[in-house]
């Protein structure tokens, strides 16, 4: 497993990523508004066929409306999704000089962590773990390994839901494009899409308060970087952008 060497990032200084949080977490909440549209526009299908099964006028509106809110879910997600993870990436710079400990994965996971499959499933929250740990102002910043600090419900409570309802919504996303036209199989999504968009307004509350308690733990914890631990702060000054 891919470990953070300790050497310190003299290449940049402590920054807030408060800003960053906020635009992350309005893009998170515009996809639980999104979650529940597709959730809508589902049960507006199933209605659709039990009603008007001989209306294709009707049936071809309701796949319109299906197919152009999957879009709009689509791009929220993306642009929520990006976002995050910029400011993942930002909040790993500000970990790594408040503590020495090793994280259990090199910087460039904190991407390869959401895209790499079946590791994805579990990856990105050892890496939230770990910027937890490290940004906790009672973490010692000369600890060996971030990973022996136990995790928090906070995280936990945040990663099992979303994994739910990205499980869920891959199931109902995989129906949508094998054309399901089955009364059955519609109301089968319609359950589905709904449990996702539960479970992801759950993650996505839970995401928000983490995004916050990071930033609140960042914001608490002196920023002196972990090497001038002990060292005589009046006339130290920050690397060199």
């Amino acid at each position: 497993m891919p470990s953070q060497a300790s050497q310190p990032p003299l290449d940049r200084w402590f920054s807030s990523e408060r800003a960053m949080g906020v635009a992350a977490s309005i893009l998170i909440g515009l996809v639980t508004v999104t979650a529940w549209a597709t959730a809508w526009s589902d049960l507006y299908s199933y209605r659709a066929l039990k009603k008007y099964g001989d209306d294709a006028g009707r049936l071809a509106k309701a796949d319109l409306i299906s197919g152009s809110l999957g879009i709009v879910a689509a791009l929220a997600l993306l642009a929520a999704a990006v976002v995050f993870i910029v400011w993942l990436w930002r909040v790993r710079w500000n970990a790594e000089m408040f503590c020495r400990g090793a994280h259990r994965f090199t910087r460039g996971w904190v991407l390869g962590s959401w895209i790499c499959p079946v590791v994805n499933l579990w990856y990105p929250k050892q890496v939230v773990d770990d910027i937890v740990a490290a940004s906790d102002p009672r973490t010692d910043p000369l600890i060996p390994a971030l990973k022996d600090v136990p995790g928090t419900r906070l995280v936990w409570a945040w990663w099992l839901t979303w994994v739910v309802g990205l499980v869920t919504g891959n199931i109902v996303q995989r129906g949508v494009l094998a054309g399901a036209s089955q009364l059955a199989d519609l109301r089968t999504n319609v359950i589905l899409s709904s449990v996702s968009a539960l479970f992801t307004t759950g993650a996505a509350v839970l995401a928000i308060i983490l995004i916050r308690r990071v930033d609140d733990l960042q914001t608490q914890r002196p920023w002196v970087p972990w090497w001038a631990v002990g060292q005589s702060h009046g006339g130290y000054q920050p690397p060199a952008r």
